[in-house]
């Protein structure tokens, strides 16, 4: 597991000590940093701690705030078109990937919401939860794109109430600056927490007693919150993720015939010159 007081250069130096190449984006897929993740899966954490510890020009954050909000946008309309599709890695990872090919730094996150409805709405809060009975399960997926630090095109794809959908986005492009508290009841289910209350586990062991590293990850890697007029959502990172083939290479999800990689030539392509 990543230390919480890693350095950016310290970071530079394991690379550069295990011999990894970091001038582009998705270097995690260069044979070395893969040869060391086959025996410590927890290292693409620290690709994406240089993703966010990696100093940035003012020219590059205005070419993604200019570019990404596009590309989300892009992938939301077809995405919706596509039906059927459920928020995990698989379809995150379409967008990271297109994202790389334009060179922005990014990563996928796998983690828990949390959403709180304004108080007028008398719409009780939605937990999506990471922990339950039956061990992890992927929640929520979104992306770390600096300077957003939540990229959310995947939202839409939970079943939301139509009161519930006249209170969020569609989509989320935020920078969320400022961290917030990651409780408990954010990121193990109610009636997991049930349970470790009936079996006397005090409160404060309760991540110990489920998932040590999760507890760890999560000082790491801190919980953001972004504030969509009066409606609140928790973002809380468990994890990070990674495509393991090629851009060429994924071909499950298809946009009417086509895959992302296509959706990439034929249609997003050219936005990077646009902006």
């Amino acid at each position: 597991m990543i230390k919480k007081s890693i350095t950016y250069t310290d970071l530079i130096e394991d690379f550069a000590n295990r011999n990894i190449p970091i001038d582009t984006p998705g270097f995690y897929d260069h044979p070395n940093f893969m040869k060391i993740e086959e025996k410590n899966a927890s290292y693409l954490s620290n690709y994406a701690k240089f993703v966010d510890y990696r100093p940035r020009e003012q020219s590059y954050d205005d070419y993604v705030k200019s570019t990404v909000p596009l590309v989300a946008k892009i992938f939301h309309q077809k995405f919706a078109e596509h039906g059927g599709l459920k928020p995990d890695t698989s379809v995150a990872a379409l967008i990271s990937k297109t994202l790389e090919k334009m060179n922005i730094w990014n990563y996928v996150v796998k983690g828990s919401m949390t959403i709180n409805y304004p108080a007028e709405s008398e719409i009780d809060t939605r937990y999506f939860w990471s922990l339950d009975h039956d061990g992890f399960t992927t929640a929520h997926v979104w992306l770390v794109v600096p300077p957003f630090y939540v990229v959310d095109v995947t939202l839409s794809l939970h079943s939301f109430s139509a009161a519930e959908t006249s209170y969020i986005a569609p989509l989320i492009c935020a920078e969320a600056n400022n961290t917030v508290e990651a409780e408990i009841e954010d990121v193990i289910s109610e009636g997991y927490c049930s349970h470790l209350q009936n079996i006397n586990v005090a409160r404060s062991d309760y991540f110990a007693a489920i998932s040590p590293q999760t507890e760890k990850f999560i000082s790491v890697f801190p919980a953001r919150e972004v504030l969509l007029e009066s409606t609140r959502i928790k973002y809380i990172p468990v994890s990070v993720s990674a495509p393991d083939v090629p851009f060429e290479q994924m071909r499950s999800i298809r946009f009417e015939g086509q895959t992302a990689f296509d959706l990439y030539e034929n249609e997003i392509k050219d936005l990077a010159e646009q902006t």
